[in-house]
């Protein structure tokens, strides 16, 4: 006996992983050596994520960077590292459309810096983003809200999805800034998303139920992702222009 199974094609975005790395004038290249924290002879520049999640947000942007629709995401914040989780998944279509992922976080100076004034940007399309690959940790076959392997199947959706990362700075006031990062699928990414089958016929002698972490997906593939992205913080008028790497 077989099951087909109908508009299984989706995706979810499990979690990001962005590190705060704090560079100053100091350096004329990005050494891997060197640790998150910078001495100037001005100062100690240190900053950090803010433990407060009143200025973090994540949501759906058009081409100019400005917010169309709010996602539901969940921050974690540490000193260098915050972790986003997206428990229901992203809007896929709005993405293959070329819709950009806005996400927005705080950066507060750390007790004792007495440097303050960072490099702001703002988001420039025109230019070239930096490249990113995320891998799949996990695909699932979700039907009437049940989660089973897809055995054979499983290697069309886990696929790596390329996408264009854009990183921008904002001041929020005295003492606080606004991170911005803007992800892009990239069209070679996008073109296979359509591809994939929305129809699979698998034999019910073979489906292996797995847990219900289904994310709210009553029918569909569930492709679960995780990505980590080096969030660079200059100081004004700093000469280091290149992304961490």
């Amino acid at each position: 006996m077989h099951k087909k199974f109908y508009g299984v094609k989706s995706c979810i975005f499990r979690a990001l992983f962005i590190g705060l790395v704090v560079v100053g004038t100091g350096y004329a290249s990005w050494n891997s050596s060197i640790g998150a924290q910078v001495n100037l002879t001005s100062g100690t520049m240190d900053v950090e994520f803010s433990k407060s999640n009143e200025k973090y947000s994540a949501g759906i942007a058009d081409a100019s960077g400005n917010v169309e629709t709010p996602v539901s995401a969940q921050f974690n914040p540490t000193d260098k590292e915050l972790e986003i989780s997206f428990d229901e998944g992203l809007p896929v279509n709005a993405l293959l459309e070329g819709k950009l992922l806005r996400l927005d976080f705080q950066i507060t100076p750390k007790e004792g810096s007495s440097v303050n004034k960072l490099n702001y940007t703002k988001l420039d399309l025109s230019k070239t983003g930096e490249n990113v690959e995320l891998q799949a940790d996990s695909a699932v076959l979700v039907y009437n809200g049940v989660s089973y392997a897809l055995g054979e199947n499983e290697s069309l959706y886990t696929q790596p999805l390329k996408f264009e990362v854009y990183k921008t700075l904002s001041k929020e006031d005295k003492d606080e800034s606004i991170g911005q990062i803007y992800l892009k699928l990239s069209d070679e990414s996008a073109n296979m998303i359509k591809d994939l089958p929305t129809k699979l016929d698998i034999d019910a002698a073979n489906l292996e139920e797995l847990g219900d972490d289904t994310l709210g997906v009553q029918n569909g593939v569930v492709v679960k992702y995780s990505l980590e992205i080096p969030y660079d913080v200059f100081q004004a008028g700093s000469k280091v222009n290149k992304s961490v790497k």
